[in-house]
């Protein structure tokens, strides 16, 4: 709730910004003038381009981080690998078999990635190949099937539901960050409208990391809270 109201009252900032710029003439540095937010045209603008604003925010890659932390938390994958000695015989033997199967997990992703691997370019290059786009799901898929066989073989989880609901307990918790990363959405498109990082003088690099911090705070801050919480009781 916090980062919704704050995003909301950026984007009020901004409004008012470009209203009063463009009341004075402010230029953008290619000498067009800065655009106001509440002309005619922009506002048909933001409400043409409303859906394709939220759909350029980073859900999915959210989403596949959420169900990764998830794996690990819910099935006491990482818990058993840095208390190795207080583990039962049957939780040795889970942990023991989930490494063996992230071990090969990993080497077939580096042999993917090697010279000639099939997840390069056709060039023999990450960038540009099916690495460089799916890096996150793969890496995804190295984090979650460990944890998943852990869990069942250390009986953390008993039935599919049980890891479904294991695999997701970190979006139900972050459930109301969504609609706060709606919000950002808006206040992303907002900044590029106005052509803000223009205006600051910022690379590109330094825009979309700004615009990834945007998105990831609501959620780094849900988890900071929770973890906080949940080492107090």
């Amino acid at each position: 709730m916090m980062f919704t109201v704050l995003y909301l009252l950026l984007i009020v900032a901004l409004v008012l910004f470009s209203w009063v710029g463009s009341i004075y003439g402010l230029l953008l540095p290619d000498g067009t003038m800065l655009p106001n937010i509440l002309s005619e045209e922009s506002v048909r603008w933001f409400v043409r381009h409303s859906i394709d604003n939220i759909a350029a925010a980073p859900f999915v890659e959210i989403l596949l981080v959420l169900i990764s932390i998830s794996a690990l938390r819910s099935s006491r994958f990482m818990a058993a690998a840095f208390h190795l000695i207080q583990l039962t015989r049957r939780h040795r033997y889970a942990l023991r078999t989930s490494l063996v199967v992230f071990a090969l997990c990993l080497c077939a992703l580096l042999l993917g990635i090697a010279p000639g691997g099939n997840l390069l370019s056709v060039t023999g290059h990450i960038a540009g190949g099916p690495f460089s786009s799916g890096w996150l799901f793969l890496l995804a898929v190295v984090i979650c099937l460990p944890c998943i066989i852990y869990g069942r073989m250390s009986g953390q989880w008993h039935t599919e539901k049980e890891i479904l609901v294991g695999l997701s307990a970190e979006i139900v918790r972050c459930a109301d960050c969504f609609v706060t990363c709606i919000v950002a959405s808006q206040l992303v498109a907002t900044m590029r409208y106005v052509c803000l990082f223009d205006l600051l003088g910022w690379s590109n690099a330094l825009m979309t990391l700004t615009e990834a911090v945007v998105y990831a705070l609501p959620f780094i801050w849900r988890w900071l809270m929770s973890s906080g919480a949940h080492r107090i009781s």
